[in-house]
């Protein structure tokens, strides 16, 4: 048997072991030995070892590597399929016995894998300690199962449904807001006659998606169901009308579609369970919930309703990174929207924020994002606010709010070819989002940066009538009015937009907008618009 002794330096030894392994072979069996089932999915190895480059040329570099390693391993030691890479169970295992840390003096020109290292050898250190319960917060996260599809139309042999759902459930694996059981417990119940609470029951699930697959010549239809496990109640149903042509890259799109869609529609189902608790019983877990729709209200009076609510949650777990993120996300917003009755304070409450979260955070994908967005909108640290937002779509490739917060980074940085990219990216994985307003307002500033006036301030006026109460907005209308030169227009915004911001100065107002150095002409032509409301 192949024995991996990783405490200490990385060592390989027993029948068969190869005298040299390349870096990330190494890497790659050291992280496999310490995972459930010894097994991973390939996307997630494919961003562990290859942070830096694009999705497809990391699964290319992956399959690459694990062709030299199967050739060089013993036979049968290291497996893989379309979806896993696992070790084999008897072959090859992991000694953590050593003397020294774990994988002593070893590193990787990988962020992703760096990250992991620490975070392991940090484990390592505190495995001599007492176990302490789980946090809370990571108690009440609910638990989600994918079940097996239905295929309609096929022969009893085609595994083409499997292959979706296995899809499905990588994706939505990535997702931290909750749990996804395990493929293999979820269709061991295939075929029986059970009810859904039932299956609930049976696999501890709080919410289950179900669905079906029909076929007709080159053309596949999916409907696909997110249901409560509670009381059967259907929570979100969408249907998917797409071409057979490359069946892997078929699966991989109606997978990245469901995970994006179904993530925000589970999370709406837990912020109303939440709220139907009393105030004074909500866990960390559910005040942040409660707090996101006031966050992303956009607007001052729900913004501070949303800090209070995440003060609450942090006096139950003063290290929760979700609620330190959100609320250095919620300054973020108090500086960049002009709420702010003090640009100094707050502006280094977000940025000592982030400071504190950003090693706390680890994997999870929507801190991340918090950061990032905190970043540029406070920090105006644009090339920060773009690694945070890399690192979460490294681990969630379908976050929507990732790929929002990407275009905007596109933008104040000059590029709002880019950001149109970005954020087309972002409706597509979730058309219904709550921060769609907000995908209206990027796709403006991206036309009006590219001198579509006229097309901007459709949108913004969309995106106005879509976030309602986002009075802010005016002065991005103001924007794109006085461009297009439709000047009463553009003054009579600037009036509306001076109504709800009746105390702000022009001193005030230049310290808080972002700093697009890109582009100076924006912040002088926001202090025509001040000069402009005031006649």
């Amino acid at each position: 048997m192949l024995t991996l002794h990783l405490k200490g330096p990385f060592r390989l030894t027993g029948p068969g072991a190869p005298a040299t392994l390349s870096r990330r072979a190494q890497a790659m069996l050291a992280f496999l030995a310490l995972q459930p089932d010894l097994r991973a999915e390939r996307g997630r190895l494919a961003d562990l070892l290859w942070s830096d480059r694009p999705e497809e040329q990391a699964r290319a570099s992956l399959r690459q590597e694990l062709s030299v390693m199967r050739r060089d391993l013993p036979e049968g030691a290291l497996m893989a399929d379309r979806q896993f890479v696992w070790l084999q169970s008897g072959k090859i295992g992991a000694d953590m016995t050593g003397d020294g840390p774990f994988l002593d003096g070893f590193d990787l020109a990988s962020e992703g894998f760096e990250d992991w290292l620490r975070a392991t050898r940090a484990a390592a250190e505190a495995a001599s300690e007492p176990p302490s319960p789980a946090p809370e917060f990571k108690q009440n996260l609910p638990r989600l199962a994918i079940l097996a599809f239905d295929e309609l139309g096929a022969a009893d042999a085609d595994m083409f449904a499997d292959g979706v759902v296995s899809e499905i459930t990588g994706a939505l694996s990535r997702v931290t807001e909750f749990h996804v059981i395990a493929r293999q417990s979820a269709f061991a119940l295939r075929g029986q006659p059970l009810d859904i609470q039932t299956i609930g029951e049976r696999l501890g699930a709080d919410y289950l998606v179900e669905g079906s697959v029909r076929r007709s010549g080159d053309r596949v239809r999916i409907a696909v169901e997110l249901v409560s496990a509670g009381d059967g109640r259907a929570l979100w149903a969408e249907r998917f009308d797409d071409r057979m042509d490359d069946l892997f890259d078929l699966q991989d799109r109606i997978a990245a579609q469901v995970a994006g869609q179904i993530a925000p529609n589970l999370r709406a189902a837990e912020i109303a369970r939440a709220s139907q608790r009393p105030a004074a019983d909500r866990t960390a877990y559910e005040l942040v919930l409660t707090a996101l729709p006031h966050f992303w209200a956009h607007r001052r009076e729900e913004n501070a309703r949303a800090i209070e609510l995440l003060d609450t949650a942090l006096a139950h777990a003063p290290d929760y990174a979700p609620a330190l993120a959100y609320k250095a996300w919620c300054y973020g917003h108090q500086c960049c929207y002009l709420w702010s009755r003090d640009a100094v304070t707050d502006r280094q409450i977000a940025v000592d924020l982030v400071r504190r979260t950003a090693p706390l955070v680890r994997d999870d994908p929507g801190s991340l994002v918090a950061l990032s967005a905190a970043s540029a909108l406070a920090g105006d640290d644009f090339p920060q606010a773009d690694l945070f937002a890399d690192r979460a779509l490294a681990l969630d490739p379908n976050n929507a709010w990732g790929w929002l917060r990407k275009g905007w980074n596109a933008i104040y940085s000059g590029n709002p070819d880019e950001a149109l990219v970005f954020f087309d990216r972002a409706e597509m994985l979730s058309p219904l989002d709550p921060f769609h307003f907000n995908v209206l307002f990027g796709r403006a500033a991206s036309l009006r940066k590219q001198g579509r006036y006229d097309e901007a301030i459709e949108l913004i006026q969309r995106g106005m009538r879509a976030g309602s109460g986002v009075v802010w907005a005016y002065r991005m209308l103001f924007s794109a009015l006085w461009m297009a030169g439709r000047k009463e227009e553009a003054l009579e915004a600037a009036r509306k937009w001076r109504e709800s911001n009746p105390d702000l100065t022009p001193d005030l107002m230049r310290a808080l907008l972002p700093k697009w150095t890109h582009e100076p002409e924006h912040v002088e032509l926001m202090m025509t618009m001040f000069e402009a409301a005031e006649r």
